[in-house]
């Protein structure tokens, strides 16, 4: 086996555990106490009347953003009465399509990775190791 042949094998291990890595994320799990979750219920609105405005006001936002009616009012009845109220209260700060910088830039390192390696040929300025 050539030397080539096992750069190549070993530049597409590190590639895909490299890929692994980024993939998955770590996750914190823990316990929540009863007091937790009556201090962050406390500062909700619980008003049925303004729960049902806001209700109709993410539906008309939804709507302005392209989505069709039966799908928004769908999403919106799936809502819990917190979660109305935190979109409400944060809809402008809401990333849609956030983070897709990150992914190009991970899509652009993997081809020039196969490209050094010589499975592609997509960037005309970057040569294969030979």
């Amino acid at each position: 086996m050539s030397i080539q042949i096992v750069l190549k094998k070993l530049a597409l291990s590190l590639l895909i555990a490299a890929g692994g890595i980024f993939v998955s994320l770590p996750a914190q799990a823990a316990m929540v106490g009863t007091a937790e979750i009556s201090n962050s219920m406390a500062g909700l609105e619980l008003n049925q009347a303004a729960i049902q405005q806001k209700r109709e006001w993410i539906h008309q936002q939804l709507l302005a953003h392209g989505v069709s009616p039966a799908d928004s009012r769908s999403r919106v009845d799936m809502l819990s009465d917190s979660q109305v109220v935190q979109i409400h209260q944060k809809i402008d700060e809401m990333p849609a399509g956030a983070g897709i910088g990150g992914v190009i830039l991970v899509v652009f390192i993997v081809l020039v990775i196969t490209d050094l390696m010589g499975a592609t040929d997509i960037f005309p300025f970057i040569r294969p190791m030979d």
